[in-house]
């Protein structure tokens, strides 16, 4: 391992020449194959016109992003009518969360959602880039990128995993950490039970889920670090506030939190 001013840069990050040129055999195949079958959008099924991905610009542009003003400095959870000044809404408030910050791209509706739903449990991974478009921008907007040392998605439960065959927000946070040139850990952060979906609990209900569900396996590798975390969509935030608290738990300086969506509570 060896650190060049406030990044460290370690095993993590470096590519296997043979990784490159597996990479570059992959970029040839997509090529060939998008000749063969173009790119369809997903939204209207007519043929892609943005370059490399599979939302068309019209179906892309149905997405709203959140604005700048109008979420609570911490949660970002959004208000009725035009606001434009810094406040913290009544549940952090009364119940401060251990991240600090939190930010979802748009709301959890129309063609974003359903892309998620198919990215998350139907194996839509061609997704990736199209929906990383969508972080990527949350990101850069709400969150300073060179100030981040780690990006790190939530875990899922070893079992949980292994039916799926993939962690969806692992695969948004390693596209993302590539954009952004920060360094993925995708192994510090462990989730060590099992817990039920959140889908259909309260906000109280949520909590006490989650509570305990998560360890940090390397505490060295967090310390006096300001990580990202990511997950596709929030709901009560109570998943990424149980990361939260055991990552400053483990001597994180800062932990901030993005996600594609979120869904109303």
């Amino acid at each position: 391992m060896f650190s060049h001013k406030d990044t460290t840069v370690t095993k993590d990050t470096v590519v296997h020449p043979s990784c490159l040129r597996v990479r570059k055999m992959n970029r040839i195949v997509w090529l060939f194959l998008d000749l063969i079958y173009p790119r369809r959008c997903p939204g209207c099924q007519t043929p892609s016109d943005r370059e490399n991905r599979h939302w068309c610009w019209d179906c892309f542009q149905t997405i709203e992003p959140f604005p700048l003003h109008g979420g609570c400095d911490l949660c970002g959870q959004r208000v009725e009518g035009n606001v434009t000044h810094s406040f913290v809404c009544g549940a952090c408030q009364s119940d401060r969360p251990q991240f600090d910050r939190a930010r979802a791209a748009a709301d959890f509706s129309g063609s974003l959602r359903e892309q998620i739903l198919a990215f998350k449990y139907h194996h839509a991974l061609w997704m990736r880039q199209d929906l990383c478009d969508v972080l990527e921008g949350t990101v850069r907007t709400f969150f300073h990128p060179a100030v981040i040392d780690v990006v790190m998605p939530v875990p899922l439960y070893r079992l949980r995993q292994r039916e799926r065959t993939y962690n969806q927000s692992a695969l948004l946070a390693e596209e993302l950490a590539r954009r952004l040139g920060r360094r993925l850990d995708t192994q510090s952060l462990a989730r060590v039970r099992e817990t039920r979906t959140q889908t259909r609990l309260n906000a109280a209900h949520r909590r006490t889920n989650v509570a305990g569900a998560f360890q940090v396996k390397r505490p060295e590798w967090v310390a006096q670090r300001c990580v990202l975390l990511v997950d596709d969509v929030m709901t009560t935030g109570a998943t990424l506030d149980e990361c939260a608290r055991v990552l400053k738990k483990a001597g994180a300086r800062t932990v901030w939190a993005a996600t594609l969506a979120r869904r109303k509570s």
